[in-house]
């Protein structure tokens, strides 16, 4: 919400102080993983590591849990780009309390688990821990428009231990210890009413751990983020047309009449118009053109927005490249 305030009154601001329009342009920037696994080509299982009892029985969080938080790492994974139309197999591993650590760290045990079950890539699910869900109501003023309301919200704290096993490099090329708190929310006129739209308390542990599966999955691999740009609409034969195959995404020819305004122009109408090229290159995919027409930009008439257009193209380079990275090492 903060982000959004800030954003819109950014606008106000440009629309206030600037002579041409602006037009917002939702797009979606693809960042780094947040617990990068290099996957390559290697075929993967997921295994789950069950905890025996004294007693021989198999502990509820392990057979159950466990199962439940590698169905939302599957799930995860397949509907990714990198995953599509691959599926990948859910095993149990059972292992004794005392023996766990040592069979773990065996590296003959784990290239056999490796060899009967076909994969390059084991992930080790371990360690599955749910705290009881916590549900809470209170009475909140939103704003004038809608006043007082009731807000309603039910929390399962979630971790689990994620283990990489690559048999080939006969390592843990990654250990991640993955925790959250999984969150539902509601609001309404009525107490009874936000509480009802909440989910059943029976069974949340179920849907937190499938929750912290899907989280996993999206932490190790390059995601979609959503984002903003904008452009400046100018005015006159040139800027018209350009405004018109923006809004297509047509961006080849919407440059073809920013870059005639940016040429025959002068002043801030020329850093318009070259800030625009900037957006168009950035869209067709060549970041060293958009920063070169930033820059010119930035050297036509600087304004503070330009820095900061060339802050976000740095760093979305810099993403590329450590993606780039991530997928191979």
């Amino acid at each position: 919400m903060k982000k959004t305030l800030s954003y819109l009154l950014a606008c106000s601001i440009l629309f206030a102080a600037c002579a041409p329009g602006i037009k917002v342009l939702n797009v979606e920037s693809l960042v780094p993983a947040k617990y990068p696994v290099a996957y390559s080509d290697k075929s993967i299982a997921i295994l789950n590591a069950l905890h025996i009892n004294a007693d021989g029985t198999v502990n509820y969080a392990d057979g159950f849990l466990a199962n439940m938080v590698a169905k939302g790492l599957k799930d995860g994974m397949e509907a990714s780009e990198i995953f599509r139309g691959y599926e990948i197999p859910v095993y149990n591993l059972t292992l004794s309390n005392e023996e766990q650590y040592e069979e773990l760290q065996d590296v003959n045990y784990m290239n056999s688990i490796a060899e009967q079950t076909a994969s390059g890539l084991l992930i080790i699910i371990d360690d599955v821990k749910i705290a009881q869900p916590q549900q809470s109501i209170s009475q909140v003023y939103l704003n004038a428009y809608y006043g007082k309301v009731f807000y309603a919200k039910i929390s399962v704290p979630v971790e689990a231990m994620f283990r990489y096993y690559d048999s080939e490099k006969q390592l843990y090329i990654a250990n991640h210890a993955a925790s959250d708190t999984i969150l539902w929310e509601a609001i309404a006129y009525r107490a009874t009413e936000a509480l009802s739209n909440l989910p059943e308390m029976g069974g949340l542990d179920t849907l937190a751990a499938q929750q912290l599966g899907k989280l996993m999955a999206k932490a190790t691999l390059p995601r979609w983020r959503d984002d903003r740009r904008y452009y400046y609409d100018l005015s006159g034969a040139n800027g018209n047309a350009a405004t018109a195959y923006a809004q297509k995404n047509n961006w080849e020819q919407a440059m073809h009449y920013w870059g005639v305004i940016a040429m025959e122009s002068t002043g801030k109408t020329s850093a318009y118009a070259a800030f625009n090229m900037g957006l168009g290159a950035e869209m067709l995919g060549d970041y060293p053109l958009a920063l070169e027409w930033l820059t010119l930009a930035k050297d036509t008439a600087n304004f503070p927005e330009i820095d900061g257009y060339i802050k976000r193209l740095q760093q979305r380079i810099n993403d590329k490249n450590l993606i780039q990275q991530q997928l191979v090492n």
